[in-house]
């Protein structure tokens, strides 16, 4: 497989439906590269804006390659995540 869907909604209602109040998203990288593909990012976004929304929240992404991992809260992207929708929110 090259890619996998993943739907917001989905993950939120599974989310609810076990009482989280917050989540860690992980996935791998058969290729061994861990770095996030513009998809990755894309639906790190999406997932965190619909977690947010529902009060849940998103602690760190994590890519698993070969013998190596990303991590989305290390390098930054959660919390300026967190900006971008703190900052689109109040507008």
């Amino acid at each position: 497989l090259t890619a996998s869907s993943v739907y917001p909604r989905e993950v939120v209602k599974a989310a609810l439906d076990h009482h989280a109040a917050a989540l860690i998203f992980a996935h791998n990288h058969p290729s061994g590269d861990p770095v996030p593909s513009s998809e990755d990012i894309a639906i790190t976004r999406q997932l965190f804006g619909a977690c947010k929304v529902m009060g849940i929240t998103v602690h760190e992404h994590l890519i698993i390659g070969d013998n190596q991992y990303f991590s989305f809260a290390d390098k930054g992207y959660i919390a300026r995540m967190h900006k971008e929708f703190d900052q689109n929110f109040n507008e």
